[in-house]
């Protein structure tokens, strides 16, 4: 679909890419010193285990970081170690706190004797990438949790069990403050290709670690650009704050970008309690549709050991056989939008004794569709059938639903990744999006695909915030995300840095920026953010 971008945006991405301060973070990043750093920091931080749910001990890094090294005050620190962003409405989400880190590089706008607000929080662009993996599930109960980063040649096999990664020899070392060691193993994973098979053939290794690909090279990058900003004093009119991003992986439910947005999801509506008024997202893509999900793990509980009685694994099995037959409504409507559904995981504990039956199971199941009607209708069809299950079961061994000795259902946990299709490609992230990279040669024309997406942005579309996609990495290659054999080979650091140019420009378009000459570029979007619902204080 085309875009129609306005002649202004035109004209602030001509004069924020050629700032003389822009001009200079650049050159200074562009440098073996800063392209060294920046590897450094994201060996450093990816090692550092951040389950969803569990990112407490990276946020903290970043926290540390950010005041220590990157040149932040901590009033400019916006998050807190208990996950408590002051100003948001949720600030627990599944029952639990939510670790993002972010910072803000202040902008002049709130200043201004005319400037508007949302119940005191003025206009702000979000940048952001998530730093939480889906490996390891949890983090470990005791002892040292940093993560072994492995080096294995390209000749060599990908790994194909946890067990073989572990007895890799070759691996990174660091020092007791987490500081990357510059030994020989280092200096071969630091090899720069412009492609995998260049590093096949030049002696490149992959390196194994949970987050390369999925995201910590990009979000990484966010912090390296937010104190390049700072350093160089690079001023926007409204606030831009960078964050890494708890809870998009597995079971985080978008539980970092629910809390930024303020988005209850039984109501299904998000009150942008901080007045973002647009979002960009660095996990790649540029789409603007957004797949939606629910996702039901629903555990089936027998009454006791006894094998005789009704049984929790034979209740999970019915239920799964009545949802197998279940036909989507892209199935029964020629024309319906795509509607999937998986029968995912499922478990039983072990019987406690021999003669004795499993005291429960757990079945996890995930419909999905682009739209929100066709989700709530294959729900409104699979959602009975957990229950249904365990009538059966009941009914077979003459017991009746809820009496003591009858298999019992309990809801574990909902997920819900909200849908959003666009009705147009014409906001101010994708014009600033598009005509940054218009601007720096990498997009040839204003046109943004069809296709839809599954990411931390399904929050803001569906809140209504104008959202677009960046990427900040660099690899040469890799493969195995959200895999326990994740890996990637380094690539060129110059990508970064014109990658940087991009969302620097883009995230400025919006924001409106003070030029080095003097002169202001207006924001290009007004300073009241969208929402679907009123915070209520």
């Amino acid at each position: 679909m085309p875009a129609k971008i306005p002649a202004s945006v035109v004209t602030a991405a001509e004069k924020i890419a050629s700032d003389p301060r822009i001009a200079a973070l650049l050159e200074e990043q562009r440098t073996d010193a800063a392209a060294k750093a920046r590897w450094h920091q994201f060996l450093e931080l990816v090692r550092i285990p951040s389950p969803s749910r569990e990112e407490h001990l990276k946020a903290a890094e970043i926290h540390r970081r950010a005041v220590a090294e990157w040149g932040f005050t901590p009033a400019e620190v916006m998050t807190r170690a208990d996950g408590h962003i002051p100003g948001s409405d949720t600030n627990i989400v599944d029952g639990l706190p939510v670790y993002n880190a972010c910072v803000v590089i202040k902008g002049s706008y709130s200043s201004r004797p005319d400037a508007q607000h949302y119940k005191g929080q003025y206009a702000k662009v979000l940048v952001e990438g998530h730093i939480d993996v889906v490996n390891p599930e949890t983090l470990p109960k005791s002892g040292d949790p940093s993560i072994r980063i492995k080096l294995q040649p390209y000749a060599e096999p990908v790994v194909a069990t946890p067990e073989e990664l572990a007895a890799i020899p070759v691996e990174l070392s660091f020092d007791a403050r987490g500081r990357v060691i510059e030994n020989d193993n280092y200096a071969l994973a630091s090899k720069v290709f412009a492609n995998a098979k260049d590093a096949e053939t030049g002696g490149g290794v992959r390196i194994y670690v949970p987050g390369y690909l999925d995201m910590m090279a990009s979000t990484s990058n966010a912090f390296v650009l937010a104190a390049a900003m700072k350093k160089h004093n690079i001023r926007p009119v409204y606030d831009i704050w960078i964050c890494g991003t708890a809870g998009e992986e597995g079971k985080g439910n978008l539980a970092g970008m629910k809390q930024l947005y303020g988005f209850d999801q039984k109501a299904g509506t998000g009150s942008n309690p901080l007045n973002f008024v647009a979002n960009f997202g660095l996990e790649g893509g540029g789409v603007v549709n957004f797949l939606g999900s629910y996702r039901f793990e629903m555990k089936f509980k027998a009454p006791s050991p006894r094998a005789d009685g009704p049984s929790a694994p034979a209740a999970m099995a019915a239920a799964i056989a009545m949802i197998a037959d279940v036909k989507t409504p892209s199935e029964l409507r020629p024309g319906a939008p795509r509607t999937t559904y998986t029968v995912g995981r499922a478990s039983c504990e072990p019987p406690p004794a021999a003669n004795a039956g499993a005291p429960s199971c757990s079945l996890e199941v995930d419909m999905r569709s682009p739209r929100k009607e066709t989700l709530d209708e294959i729900r409104s069809t699979i959602e009975p059938m957990f229950q249904a299950g365990v009538t059966a079961e009941n009914a077979r061994h003459g017991r009746k639903d809820g009496s003591d000795e009858a298999i019992k259902l309990e809801l574990l946990w909902y997920g819900l990744r909200p849908a959003f299709i666009a009705a147009s490609v014409d906001n101010v992230a994708v014009h600033a999006g598009l005509q940054s990279g218009i601007q720096l040669g990498v997009v040839n024309s204003p046109v943004v695909g069809t296709g839809s997406g599954s990411l931390n942005d399904n929050v803001p579309a569906n809140t209504g915030i104008p959202t677009y996609q960046f990427t900040l990495a660099s690899s040469a290659g890799g493969a195995g995300g959200h895999a326990f054999w994740e890996w990637g080979t380094r690539g060129s650091p110059a990508t970064e840095v014109a990658r940087m140019h991009r969302v620097l420009t883009a995230a400025l378009i919006v924001s409106g920026f003070h030029a080095a000459d003097g002169s202001v570029v207006q924001p290009a979007v007004g300073p009241m953010g969208i929402r679907t619902r009123e915070v209520v204080r």
